[in-house]
């Protein structure tokens, strides 16, 4: 009968020592399965994805060739080449500024005769800068005949376009010169007694982009076709080369 509680309390300690260990090998291996996933979280990225596959994202990556990382429009707007064009033209305008266009009063006007032929006439219109600075002038000049005492006689300008008119400069002392040609045969559109009017007397010219009119003394006599007078546009010089 004695032997009976002892039986018992070996039977309670085995129990309770296969519990313990039971306890710790459950432990064990639910620690060996939380450091498989913890090394599994190592290897993947945070969604899921490896970690390894994701180089353009990489902040120290380099970029590629040909890409500025930090370009952008304020940049671009800051460069300090940009403009330096602009400023080099306006630099050099204000340096070779043209002179202005020559006006009437800067100008006088001279008439000489070139050679002749049969019923027809030329003359060389020379305009010379009379002032103290110089001025550009470009084109055909404008023309009206005067009687001597001072009323206008019917005068037709027109423009030979065989040579491009082309922008002149005239220093102080220079001349621009403009042939001139007309004829001393009465047309139908003179008088029908043959003659073509009255002598004239001057001729006023009128710069090219001028208004106003300075005076030529005429000597050459009528000019008829209603005083049609052709003109070339004014050219360097003060005539033809001999």
């Amino acid at each position: 009968m004695a032997i009976r509680p002892l039986r018992s309390a070996a039977v309670l300690t085995l129990s309770v020592l296969a519990l313990a260990a039971c306890g710790e090998s459950n432990g064990t291996a639910q620690d060996g399965g939380s450091a498989a996933e913890d090394s599994q979280a190592g290897e993947r990225a945070p969604d899921g994805g490896e970690a390894s596959t994701l180089p353009d994202t990489d902040p120290g990556a380099d970029p590629e060739p040909g890409e500025d990382p930090g370009a952008g429009a304020d940049q671009r707007d800051t460069d300090p080449g940009a403009g330096s064009e602009a400023d080099t033209t306006d630099d050099q305008g204000s340096t070779r500024a043209d002179p202005a266009w020559c006006s009437t009063d800067a100008l006088s006007a001279s008439l000489s005769p070139l050679n002749a032929a049969a019923g027809q006439r030329y003359a060389a219109l020379v305009l010379t800068n009379t002032s103290e600075t110089a001025c550009r002038t470009q084109g055909w000049p404008g023309l009206t005949l005067e009687s001597g005492d001072g009323a206008a006689l019917p005068t037709t300008t027109v423009r030979d376009d065989s040579r491009a008119p082309t922008q002149l400069t005239l220093t102080p002392g220079a001349s621009a010169w403009a042939q001139l040609h007309w004829t001393v045969v009465a047309s139908d559109e003179d008088a029908g007694d043959g003659t073509c009017g009255p002598d004239p007397a001057r001729l006023e010219v009128i710069p090219p982009d001028q208004e106003a009119a300075t005076p030529a003394d005429w000597a050459f006599g009528q000019v008829c076709g209603a005083g049609r007078i052709e003109a070339l546009p004014l050219a360097e010089g003060d005539g033809p080369a001999e």
